[in-house]
């Protein structure tokens, strides 16, 4: 396993807890280049004049809501320096702390606006869902042949679109019965050889694949990786564990709990990415003037489901069996249907 830095430990940890990046209150960057690097995950370039622009607006926008509804006060540099001296300053590798914390407010505020905005230049394009999904299955297909060309320990992976079927068996289920609540319509499988492997291959996901901050919060589900037992077994994570964002020992507090309709010994790390996706240049061609603002980058939601090899196998025996999985699942539905919340007792 390649080590991780203290920076590559806090991304991996908001992943493993299902944390959110707006509680954060620094950044770890060390150099320009990573800072590069973590914007092309977001779909930018920084030798893009319009993608510079773009970030310019979105700062604006930020800067304009924190002294608007919450009177802060920005420092002039924050509001003027290059965007990859702004993730800089978030990490304290310019200015001083307070300069950090100031860096910080925007980037929250930063994150959410691009979010917002990037929603609604999805709902303009002339691009079919179909079409996003591609894209989506087609970055992460390139990842996974990546991993192999690398020689990385990956025995499976599998990805693609639930099927009609599937989707509609998990809205009958679910209390929330509205396709708006599905956020695993594209899973994506990933086999590993050895638990630790999960956290390389995590590590590694955050490298290349998607940006951390994007990672749904409250949506983690991991019975695999003790995260506190895997740093205080590390010389060296254990040193740093006095720098990370939150004590050790509160992984549990965020976790969503396992779906009820699984097996009593089922384990999986399972989480929900919102996927930022560059929209090609022929359809950004066809976007009205009035919504080049919105940028050029969409987002499409997509499970991810760890698991290593031994877990995998346990994971088909008995009652985890998903034949056992579906069957639950399917007299829940049928009960719904027939039923809905009439008891045995209503019916007299």
């Amino acid at each position: 396993m390649r080590p991780l830095s203290l920076w590559g430990l806090e991304q991996v940890r908001l992943i493993l807890r299902g944390g959110s990046v707006v509680d954060w209150y620094r950044l770890r960057f060390e150099s320009p280049d990573e800072v590069r690097a973590f914007l092309a995950l977001q779909g930018g370039d920084v030798d893009d004049p319009v993608d510079l622009a773009r970030l310019d607006r979105l700062r604006a926008a930020a800067a304009c809501y924190l002294g608007d509804e919450h009177g802060y006060r920005i420092p002039a540099e924050l509001l003027t320096c290059g965007a990859v001296d702004l993730l800089l300053y978030a990490s304290e590798k310019r200015g001083r702390r307070r300069d950090r914390f100031f860096a910080c407010l925007l980037l929250k505020v930063m994150h959410i606006v691009h979010h917002i905005e990037a929603r609604e230049l999805r709902y303009r394009l002339p691009l079919s869902q179909a079409g996003i999904f591609d894209l989506l299955v087609d970055k992460v297909d390139r990842f996974a042949d990546d991993l192999r060309g690398e020689g990385f320990p990956l025995v499976r992976y599998t990805g693609g679109q639930k099927s009609t079927t599937s989707l509609l068996t998990k809205l009958l289920v679910k209390k929330e019965h509205h396709a708006a609540a599905i956020h695993d319509r594209v899973r994506f499988r990933f086999v590993v050889g050895a638990p630790i492997d999960l956290v390389d291959l995590l590590g590694r996901m955050t490298e290349h694949l998607f940006p951390f901050n994007y990672v749904a919060p409250a949506q983690t589900v991991n019975q695999l990786i003790n995260f506190t037992a895997f740093v205080e077994s590390h010389a060296a994570y254990r040193a740093c564990a006095p720098e990370l964002q939150l004590e050790l020992g509160q992984e549990e507090q965020s976790l969503r709990p396992l779906n009820e309709f699984s097996g009593p010994s089922y384990a999986v790390i399972n989480f929900v990415v919102d996927m930022p996706l560059r929209v090609p240049e022929e359809v950004l061609l066809k976007v009205p003037h009035d919504d080049e603002d919105l940028g050029r980058v969409v987002f499409a939601l997509a499970e991810f489901q760890l698991v290593d090899e031994l877990a995998d196998v346990q994971n088909e025996q008995g009652e985890n069996r998903h034949e056992r999985y579906r069957a639950r699942q399917l007299s829940i539905v049928r009960e719904r249907l027939e039923r809905g919340k009439r008891s045995v007792k209503d019916d007299g």
